[in-house]
């Protein structure tokens, strides 16, 4: 009932994004944006997209290794697609990662560490993309004016680097133990420190760690570079360094989870960013658009391969792991 209530909430703050978005937009100039769109081109940021999507699955891969047996990359990626596909399109509370998680562990029963890993994975795509950000303010600074860019991905970062600091240091988590312990949770205290050990046995693989934030590093150029190719696609003159700096935003307000998979606020971000620098709205929307649409058009497989995959009990043992790791 209760992801029920939140799906329709989510669905009806979309569908007012949208309408504030479009109800000033000329739809004249908004169509012949995306008629004179270079078919070839969008296709070849599509298959960039799954070049990082491949980059992803190894790197995740390479990140479980030192915390439980590997599956085989083709296993992963099917495993992988199920996570988008569940994450972007499938109307229920369990996220993603949580179906990553699950599935990663459930051959050999460690979820801890199997959260650890997926955890570690999502984590090092997000320090690599700090570190891109902050390296263009500091490299090519971009002027937006009324906004802020550079103090928000500078304090944005300064924010996500404590809480790494957090994760990686013993102490703070045998405080939290205790902590849990003297308040009478023992089952949870007996869950925070199988992931806390996770994590300490990760501490110690640093070439692991430093190699995942590498291929991290590669795999978000490649992110920025599919928006890139798709504002060329589109005919849009725009430099690539204010993609470099735009994109990380741009991703991470449409993290915030008040909309359908970030529609809505995905192009909002689009116009309100891109708008500063002379593009049009037309123009901007058309973007946002066609990013949104190919984040949800790479899940779909993602909803074929669950089909093979699932039992009845799945879900309700996804969503339990949810509730208990959160």
């Amino acid at each position: 009932m209760k992801g029920t209530i939140t799906a329709l909430v989510k669905t009806g703050i979309t569908a007012l994004l949208f309408y504030l978005l479009f109800r000033k937009v000329d739809f004249q100039h908004f169509g012949a944006v995306l008629r004179g769109a270079r078919m070839h081109i969008l296709l070849a940021a599509f298959a960039v997209l799954w070049v990082g999507h491949y980059i992803c699955i190894f790197r995740w891969r390479m990140l479980m290794r030192p915390l439980m047996p590997v599956l085989s990359l083709g296993h992963l990626f099917a495993i992988y697609c199920i996570g988008l596909f569940f994450n972007l399109i499938f109307p229920t509370v369990v996220g993603g990662d949580v179906v990553k998680m699950y599935y990663a562990g459930k051959p050999s029963k460690l979820y801890a560490q199997s959260f650890a890993a997926t955890f570690l994975d999502r984590d090092a795509g997000m320090l690599a993309m700090m570190i891109i950000a902050c390296m263009i303010t500091l490299i090519h600074p971009v002027s937006v004016p009324g906004i802020p860019v550079g103090l928000i991905i500078w304090v944005t970062s300064l924010l996500f680097l404590l809480g790494n600091i957090v994760v990686f240091t013993p102490s703070l988590h045998q405080t939290l133990t205790r902590f849990l312990h003297a308040v009478h949770f023992p089952k949870v205290a007996a869950k925070a420190d199988a992931i806390s050990n996770a994590f300490q046995v990760m501490g110690r693989h640093r070439g692991v760690l430093v190699s995942s934030l590498a291929i991290s590093l590669v795999n978000q150029l490649l992110a920025i570079s599919v928006t890139w190719v798709l504002a060329t696609g589109l005919r849009l003159d725009v430099p690539l360094r204010y993609f470099l700096l735009f994109v990380p935003v741009i991703t991470l307000i449409s993290m915030i989870p008040i909309s359908l998979n970030g529609m809505g606020l995905r192009e909002y971000a689009f116009m309100t960013l891109l708008g500063a620098i002379g593009i049009a709205p037309e123009s901007c929307i058309a973007l946002g658009l066609l990013s949104s649409a190919f984040i949800i058009v790479s899940s779909l497989p993602g909803g074929v391969v669950y089909i093979f995959f699932r039992n009845r009990s799945d879900v309700q043992q996804m969503a339990a792991l949810e509730t208990n790791f959160s």
